[in-house]
Parts: C-alpha cells; sequence; structure tokens
C-alpha cells in the first residue's frame, strides 16, 4: 500500500510501500491501521475493554533531511502497553500508556484516541478521530535532542523535556465488493512545543496519506 509521509526533519514528501491493515478476529485480537492488539477482558456486549497494544515509531539517519546532516541515528522502535477501550453511540475512546520494547528511547507516551463515524451508507465508510499523545522527556529528547557531537554552526545543542502532540485523522473506505474495498486515509500532526522548537524540524505540522487495496479475508 503507497503512503505518503513527511518526518520532522525534512521538508518533503516521501512514497514509502507500508503494509496498512484493518483485522478483527474474533472479538479478540485486532489490527488498526499501524496499532495492533488483544484483549485480556472485556464485557460481554464487546464495548468495553482491556487490552495489550502494540505500534511502531519510526526513527531516522542522516539521509533523512537536510537537517539531519550529520546526525547519529535514532533507531525506529516498537511501543506497547494497556489500552482501556470505550464504545458507544457517541463514538470509541482508547487511552493507554506505551513504552519502548526495544529500548531505542526507553520513554513512553500517555495516548488518548477518539473516533467516530461520519458516514456510513451504501459502498462509502469514513471515519474522523482525534489523538492527544503526552510524550515524555526521554522519547523527546531521543528523536528531537541534538547531542554535544551533533552540534554545528547553523545546530545548536539542544535537550527538550515532555511535550504533547495532536493528530487529527480522516480515514475511510469505498466498497468494491464483499471482499474488496479502496481503502485511503489522511492525518496531520502537530508537534508539541517542546519537540517543534528542536533545531533539525523543519515543519510543526506533520502529514501522512495512504491509499491502497484492502481485502476481506
Amino acid at each position: 500500500m503507497p503512503t505518503a509521509t513527511a518526518d520532522a526533519g525534512s521538508s518533503h514528501l516521501e512514497a514509502l510501500p507500508l503494509p496498512i491493515a484493518y483485522v478483527d478476529y474474533n472479538d479478540r485480537f485486532y489490527v488498526n491501521l499501524f496499532r495492533a492488539g488483544a484483549y485480556v477482558w472485556s464485557t460481554s456486549d464487546k464495548k468495553t475493554g482491556i487490552s495489550f497494544a502494540v505500534e511502531p515509531r519510526l526513527g531516522f539517519s542522516s539521509s533523512s533531511g537536510a537537517k539531519l546532516a550529520g546526525m547519529e541515528t535514532r533507531r525506529g522502535s516498537l511501543q506497547g502497553g494497556p489500552t482501556f477501550d470505550l464504545e458507544g453511540r457517541w463514538g470509541a475512546l482508547s487511552v493507554g500508556y506505551f513504552t519502548d520494547l526495544t529500548r531505542a528511547s526507553r520513554g513512553g507516551y500517555l495516548d488518548a484516541l477518539y473516533s467516530k463515524a461520519l458516514v456510513k451508507s451504501g459502498r462509502w465508510e469514513v471515519n474522523g478521530a482525534i489523538e492527544i499523545s503526552r510524550l515524555d522527556s526521554k522519547i523527546v529528547n531521543y528523536y528531537f535532542g541534538v547531542r554535544p557531537t551533533e552540534v554545528r554552526p547553523d545546530r545548536a545543542f539542544y535537550q527538550p523535556g515532555a511535550t504533547t502532540n495532536a493528530t487529527f485523522w480522516l480515514t475511510g473506505q469505498y466498497n468494491l465488493t464483499r471482499q474488496s474495498a479502496l481503502m485511503f486515509g489522511v492525518n496531520v500532526t502537530r508537534l508539541g512545543g517542546a519537540a517543534a522548537s528542536s533545531p533539525i524540524v523543519e515543519r510543526r505540522q506533520v502529514p501522512l496519506i495512504y491509499v491502497g487495496l484492502g481485502w476481506n479475508l
């Protein structure tokens, strides 16, 4: 599935082939775009539950953008932790705390995601969501900080603290048949002040766009 994204140290969009999936198996295991998890407890109507979820975080290298030249590589990581999920007529809410399972940044973040169906008619399904993430100082410093060995005339030493990011989502699909659908989505992440003020950041609003075909197995 082709995906266009721009990292915080780049001023241009980059197209990447990434696997993207929406899966719900037996109301217990799920994959929702970039997040996958398994429920350890849920109510009988499956409207409330506690799960353990994982999601990736991309890193960067010195070749990822002009402002990153000479920077040491920041490894991507797999974040994981418990989530509390609640669903009703008003929409769906998921609140969780994710830590770095791969020990790249050794940090974590508190995440709250609210989503609601906007269109569900005929072949069309469109959903809107807002996500608020409170990143601790370890993860912000790892991905947005500048180490003493990375300082140069146009890049000062920078050691940020915790920050809060906000992401706005619009996702959907057009069902071609019972088994296949055209899937699409866009989101924009607004970096919190501590991240946006980093000398390696070129844009405060970080977009992601994806489009592709999905199959119902």
